[in-house]
C-alpha cells in the first residue's frame, strides 16, 4: 500500500510528489502524458528558469519526483474508490493501487471527480472557459474526503505555472506534516 497517490504528472501533481517523497511517504504517480504545460514551447514566466520548454519541464520535474523516491506510472486511471483504509485506484490497464492519500492533479479528468460526487464548474480564471474546479474546497486543496486532495485549477487557482507547482509543493507540505505530526520543513543541502 502506498502512502500517497498522485493521480496527474504534471507541474503540480509532479510537486506534490516531490514533496510528499523527500518527505519520507511512499509515493506513486500515474502520468496520462496528457499535460496541457507540454504544447507551450517557450515557457519564461517561471521564477529562477530563463526559458524553458513545456516538456522539458515536465521531464525534469518526472526525473527529480524519482530521484526523490516516487514510482511513476504512465497511464491513465478508470477510477478512484474509497475503502476502510483509504482509497483503491483502479487504471485502465486493470492494474489496481491503494494509498492512505490521493491528490488529484488532472485538468483533463475531471469524471473522476463527478464519480466521487463532486461537483464541477467552469474556472472563471481561465479565459477559455474550458477548465473546471470543483466547487465547495478550500484554497488549500482538502475535500470533504478524508485524505483527497486537489490541486491548482481544479482547486479554483490561476492558470500559471508557478502557481500549479507551488499548490502541489503545499499539498505535499501539508500531507507530509498531516503523516508525521510535525511540520514539514525541507531544505536544500
Amino acid at each position: 500500500m502506498l502512502d500517497v497517490l498522485v493521480v496527474g504528472g504534471g507541474i503540480s501533481g509532479g510537486s506534490a510528489a516531490i514533496y510528499t517523497s523527500q518527505g519520507g511517504l511512499k509515493t506513486a504517480v500515474v502520468d496520462s502524458r496528457k499535460s496541457q504545460i507540454k504544447q507551450v514551447s517557450k515557457l519564461i514566466n517561471y521564477p529562477g528558469v530563463k526559458e524553458i520548454t513545456g516538456s522539458d519541464l515536465l521531464e525534469n520535474i518526472k526525473e527529480q519526483a524519482i530521484a526523490s523516491g516516487a514510482d511513476w506510472y504512465e497511464g491513465a486511471v478508470e477510477s478512484v474508490d474509497q475503502n476502510d483504509e483509504g482509497y483503491s485506484v483502479i487504471l485502465t490497464d486493470g492494474k489496481t493501487l491503494t494509498a492512505k492519500y490521493v491528490v488529484i492533479a488532472t485538468n483533463l479528468q475531471t469524471s473522476l471527480l463527478e464519480k466521487l460526487g463532486f461537483e464541477l464548474a467552469v474556472n472563471e480564471k481561465v479565459p477559455s472557459g474550458k477548465i473546471k474546479k470543483v466547487m465547495g474546497i478550500d484554497r488549500d486543496g482538502t475535500t470533504k474526503l478524508p485524505n483527497l486532495y486537489i490541486t491548482s485549477l481544479l482547486a479554483g487557482l490561476s492558470s500559471q505555472s508557478v502557481i500549479a507547482a507551488g499548490h502541489g509543493a503545499s499539498i505535499g507540505i501539508s500531507i507530509v506534516s498531516k503523516e508525521t505530526g510535525k511540520t514539514y520543513m525541507w531544505h536544500d543541502t
